[in-house]
């Protein structure tokens, strides 16, 4: 009801591809459509990447079929083009959740399956798809604390549109209980693992170490705070002046998870010591904050210990997988409500610690660089780890191929 008013609005904040966010669509992507794509949807850069394995699984499982991605940011969309253009036959923007632009969008696109990376619900798409029977699918399907908790003060809403989904299939335990809750049926609901551990190592495999290798010149240990929040930067930089009284090469590395704050992140950074941002580095530098999107993962790759932020304040944590991907010991605080299952294997495995203020972050850091952990097999059991959570993507696939194999091979 409200689009007619908002229309000007939107039609200006999303002025790149307007017509496809309309359901309007290229003599390509329209013939495309004829087709019956497999449609993907990956909202922005992050989903872009856990539908990469996925995609790769696909034609590996011998689907040569069209399939379409669509994304809703622009880095998403260049992500996709950067990363899959081999693997998919088209890119669009998704379109409005808006009654008369789905029912245009779907005439257009006339999917014959449709999945959604992670956890984007749009209402009008799914009961539209439900309604013309085109098969729906969650693919590693995440409920944070913030979003099940607001979801249940209105659960038969979700249940309802929850159930025009065919599958779930859930990233982890705590996900799955939590969509049960929800009001989905169990034989639809599937705990598959974490599709993002494929993605990463998909990811370490096309990184290029040349690129950092300029910034990072220089000797002493590096360690990286990542993703951090308002409230842990003072924390993690107060650690990181006890690190330098006991290992005075050390540098520190600070990417807070919002890039643009990457100024004010810097004048904090100032008080301690020879501060930069990465865009404006100079050699010896002793912190160097972020202000890049879409590096930090090089970055752990680069680095002796992380500190994974949103931690130490309410923000339910980051993900660990990152820096356990390059074999990095990795430590966080007491908020990981978002990622409680992974945060739990880890510590069980012995890969990550938590820790409640600077002073055991010092200690932890510190310890990570001593004589005792030169020598032991922390990277190869990390290895083994993210092979036991791994292949996600592929069990995936199985399931839906399964599930649809005339319609995928007809």
């Amino acid at each position: 009801m409200a689009y007619p008013a908002l229309y000007p609005w939107l039609a200006w904040k999303y002025r790149e591809g307007l017509a496809e966010r309309r359901g309007l669509y290229s003599a390509q992507v329209a013939q495309l459509g004829r087709e019956k794509p497999f449609w993907i949807h990956a909202v922005s850069v992050g989903e872009v990447q856990s539908a990469l394995p996925f995609v790769s699984a696909m034609r590996n499982g011998g689907y040569g079929g069209p399939v379409l991605l669509s994304t809703i940011t622009s880095t998403g969309k260049t992500m996709a083009l950067q990363e899959m253009d081999s693997l998919i036959d088209a890119h669009v923007f998704y379109p409005w959740d808006v009654p008369r632009v789905i029912d245009r969008a779907l005439d257009a696109l006339s999917p014959r399956i449709y999945t959604v990376m992670e956890t984007e619900i749009w209402p009008n798409l799914l009961l539209e798809l439900e309604k013309r029977d085109i098969p729906a699918y969650m693919v590693n399907a995440r409920f944070s604390e913030k979003s099940f908790l607001r979801a249940l003060k209105n659960k038969p809403f979700w249940s309802r549109i929850l159930s025009t989904f065919r599958r779930i299939f859930a990233r982890s335990g705590e996900d799955e209980a939590r969509i049960r809750e929800m009001g989905v049926d169990s034989s639809r609901l599937c705990r598959l693992g974490d599709s993002k551990v494929d993605a990463l190592m998909e990811r370490k495999k096309s990184v290029d170490g040349s690129k950092l290798a300029p910034v990072m010149g220089g000797k002493g240990p590096v360690f990286v705070a990542g993703s951090t929040h308002p409230g842990e930067e003072e924390t993690v930089l107060e650690a990181f002046a006890v690190v330098r009284r006991e290992l005075p090469e050390s540098r520190l590395v600070l990417a807070p998870r919002h890039p643009e704050r990457g100024g004010e992140v810097l004048s904090l950074a100032m008080l301690q010591g020879e501060a930069c941002l990465l865009s404006k580095w100079a050699p010896g530098w002793t912190i160097l904050v972020v202000d890049r999107i879409g590096i930090l993962f090089d970055f752990y790759g680069r680095s002796d210990a992380a500190f994974v932020g949103g931690s130490l304040v309410r923000k339910g944590g980051q993900n660990l997988l990152e820096p356990l991907a390059w074999g990095v010991p990795v430590f966080h605080g007491p908020h990981m409500e978002d990622f409680q299952d992974l945060a739990s294997l880890a510590s069980r495995a012995g890969l990550s610690r938590r820790i409640e203020n600077a002073g055991s972050l010092a200690s932890a850091w510190i310890e990570t660089v001593g004589p005792e952990f030169e020598n032991n097999t922390f990277g190869q059991r990390c290895e083994a780890f993210l092979a036991g959570i791994g292949g996600a993507s592929a069990k995936t696939w199985e399931e839906i191929a399964s599930d649809n194999k005339k319609l995928l091979w007809e």
